[in-house]
Parts: structure tokens; C-alpha cells; sequence
């Protein structure tokens, strides 16, 4: 007996298939989606304030007692979760296609080939990075593992943010948000946009070090593009950030 074949009428279009239900139409749309922009920029880092919190009081020679880690660890976790629904809030304002779509043969592959563009990328950029600053990590990654020698209640922290919740919500900014509220039809555009945005929001202290950020946002935009899937640049993100794990194992104590 032959086996069911869905439709294919029956499948969700792809992203640059299916336009926003919500177009830009005037000055004041372009407004509301830039202040909507700020706001998503914003919510990125209000859930960090625990973390800088507990690095505060390591700093000041007074680390924080276990219940109050905890609390501050448990507000990271719930300011996170917060955050995530509220742009999924914002997303939906735009679009009614959904953020999560099933996983396809073809999505894995953009895993795979995704994360080899971006190693190549910073395979690539990172050299000349090095010739003009004379570092050999870029100030992000420089500052977070100067905090990864904090101590173990920080390092617990940093892992949680950069290898879990980082990847969720800067996807759901950059690409979700980013790339729904400002569509064309060319996909030139929101892709260069998303990876600018992703690269200025990264803490760099000259223009290669951002454009690091950059090519690896613009990356991750063009996987978005072609599979509409928010959870497949999650996991390529994740793969991304995973060395922190094993950069993290130095410190803990």
C-alpha cells in the first residue's frame, strides 16, 4: 500500500512566501515598529540585572549568600521567560504564521551548513580583528570570560544566559521580531538589518569586531529566511555558543 503524502498545498508557506498580514502603510506604522524595535533591544538585557547583581557584591568582597543567589537566579530565569512571551506578543502583531514549524530533512542540513558559514566567517574575520586590536577575542567574549573568573555562582549564570536563554531571545528579536516587522519582499534587506542590529547590540571596540557580529547575525537571518523556523536558528545559535560549556569547566572551582 502506498503511504499518505500530505498535500502540498497543505504546508505552511515559507516566510518569503507569505508576507506579514500587517505591511507598513505609513510613517506612524515605521514608528510603532521601531519603538517596538527598542523596547525588544531592551529586554535583552533587563533580564542580566541578576546576574550583575551577584557580580556587584563579588566585586565589592561581599558575594552573595545562597538564598540570595537562588532568588537572583530564579528572577534571571523568570525575567528570561518573560521576556520570551512578550516578544512572541510582539511577533504576533505582525504575522499570523507560526514561530515554530516542524522540522524538515531540509532544516537540519541549514543547521549543519549554517553553523560551517558562520566558523568560516569568524574563521576568516577574526585575523584581521586580531591585526587592528591586537586581541585575539573580540571585547564580548573577552568581557564574559573575564567574568567566568568571578567565581562559580557567575559562571553557573553566564552558562545559563549564553548557552540557553541568549539563543532564544536574541532569535526571537533579531530574526522573529526584526525580520517579520520589517519585510520586503527582497530578502536582501531584512537579513542585512537583523545582522547590523545583532552586531551593534554586541559588545565591540572597533568596526572588525562588529563585523563579526554582524556576518554571523546576517548568517543566522538567511537560515531564518529560508525555513521560517525560529526553533532551527535556536539550535544553530546554540551550537554556536556551546564552547562556552567547556570554557566555563576552566573556572569552576
Amino acid at each position: 500500500m502506498a503511504s499518505y503524502q500530505v498535500p502540498i498545498e497543505n504546508k505552511l508557506p515559507m516566510p518569503h512566501q507569505e508576507p506579514p498580514r500587517k505591511r507598513i502603510k505609513s510613517p506612524k506604522d515605521i514608528a510603532e515598529r521601531l519603538l517596538f524595535l527598542v523596547i525588544a533591544i531592551v529586554l535583552i538585557y533587563v533580564p542580566q540585572v541578576p546576574m550583575s547583581v551577584v557580580l556587584v557584591l563579588k566585586k565589592r568582597g561581599t558575594p552573595a549568600s545562597m538564598p540570595l543567589y537562588i532568588a537572583m537566579f530564579a528572577l534571571m530565569i523568570a525575567l528570561y521567560i518573560g521576556a520570551v512571551w512578550l516578544m512572541r506578543f510582539l511577533i504576533h502583531r505582525y504575522t499570523d504564521q507560526p514561530l515554530v514549524r516542524r522540522w524538515e530533512k531540509r532544516d537540519a542540513l541549514y543547521v549543519v551548513l549554517g553553523y560551517l558559514a558562520m566558523f568560516g566567517a569568524k574563521l576568516i574575520l577574526l585575523p584581521f580583528y586580531t591585526s587592528i586590536s591586537g586581541e585575539q577575542l573580540t571585547k564580548n567574549d573577552a568581557v564574559i570570560r573575564g567574568m567566568l573568573k568571578d567565581g562559580n555562582q557567575i559562571i553557573f549564570m553566564i552558562v545559563f544566559m549564553t548557552v540557553i536563554a541568549a539563543p532564544i531571545l536574541e532569535e526571537m528579536v533579531f530574526r522573529g521580531y526584526v525580520m517579520t516587522a520589517f519585510y520586503t519582499r527582497n530578502p536582501i534587506w531584512p537579513i542585512l538589518i537583523s545582522g547590523v542590529l545583532f552586531g551593534l547590540v554586541h559588545q565591540n571596540n572597533n568596526i572588525a569586531g562588529t563585523l563579526i557580529y554582524v556576518a554571523l547575525g546576517a548568517i543566522l537571518a538567511y537560515v531564518y529566511r529560508r525555513t521560517g523556523n525560529i526553533t532551527v536558528n535556536i539550535g544553530l545559535h546554540f551550537l554556536n555558543n556551546a564552547p562556552m560549556i567547556f570554557m566555563a569547566l576552566q573556572f569552576i572551582k
